[in-house]
């Protein structure tokens, strides 16, 4: 009989934060896998736990996850854990999951702690629907990009900074998630949690040292409408911009901005349904032909 993988969440910071079935699990398992098992060793430690640890991280991951099959066919159970929260989730462990489970093994949940679902707890926000945005990108642009197509979700939406990069992540937020209010999470559950709410009009925090989880309000725009009721519209927004462009006044990608602003919908929203249409007229037409 083949062993299983436990993906086993545990704390983001207060080693009090972990569920009982998940000291359980790791205390029967045959092996741990972890992303650092310096990290991990402290929690088994503080929890009188020795077990057999291979780390697993993102360069490894792959070649790692053939030899945990092959553990795992043998009839040995192995729990994942990342160094903090629930492997998978902005940390290494989805393409083991994933090798697994085409394995046809079986692997098992464990939930336990998550930063995105702590940070949002503590933002006051109405929150039955939101965009995790994982880690913000790198570079200037990309991260610009990667903020507008957020915002423009209309939802709050959760991403995680490191203390290198959240001063200048913050600073792209007060060009683009105008009247948004934003809630910084420091250091979540550990000694120094620091929580600030920053109306983007001046400075969010004196320390940027620890690792940061941000919550950035959704739009309060009472002219958004529901994206899905707008997108039921569809013929009525694929009229209207053909006509647009037809006129050969407006660049294209400045006519499908214009569309959306006037349904509440994304300009790709509206540059997807219109290209959908047109492959479909093109494709009704050569049918006839």
């Amino acid at each position: 009989m083949p062993g299983t993988l436990f993906v086993v969440a545990t704390p983001i910071g207060n080693l009090e934060d972990i569920t009982l079935r998940a000291l359980r699990i790791l205390k029967e398992v045959d092996l741990i896998a972890a992303e650092d098992t310096r990290r991990t060793r402290k929690l088994l430690t503080h929890y009188g736990i020795s077990k057999p640890m291979v780390s697993l991280r993102e360069h490894n991951e792959a070649r790692e996850a053939a030899k945990l099959i092959g553990r795992l066919e043998r009839g040995e159970n192995v729990a994942l854990v990342s160094d903090a929260g629930t492997p998978g989730i902005a940390d290494p462990g989805a393409r083991a999951v994933r090798a697994i489970k085409a394995a046809g093994l079986p692997v098992s949940p464990i939930p336990g702690p998550s930063a995105v679902t702590a940070a949002i707890s503590v933002a006051g926000l109405d929150s039955d629907s939101f965009t995790f945005g994982g880690f913000a990108p790198r570079t200037e642009a990309a991260k610009d990009s990667w903020l507008r197509d957020l915002t423009e979700e209309g939802r709050p939406f959760i991403f995680l900074e490191s203390p290198h990069r959240v001063k200048t992540t913050l600073a792209a937020c007060s060009k683009i998630c105008v009247e948004r209010q934003i809630t910084i999470c420091r250091e979540l559950t550990k000694l120094h949690e620091t929580l600030v709410v920053w109306e983007i009009n001046g400075s969010a925090i004196d320390n940027y040292d620890g690792e940061f989880t941000v919550v950035v309000s959704g739009s309060s725009d009472s002219n958004v409408v529901d994206r899905q009721s707008a997108i039921s519209l569809h013929d009525d927004i694929i009229r209207l911009t053909n006509l647009i462009v037809a006129t050969d006044v407006i660049p294209l990608e400045a006519s499908f901005a214009a569309v959306a602003a006037g349904f509440g919908l994304r300009a790709r929203d509206v540059r997807n349904l219109v290209k959908k249409a047109n492959i479909s007229a093109k494709r009704q037409k050569d049918a006839q032909s």
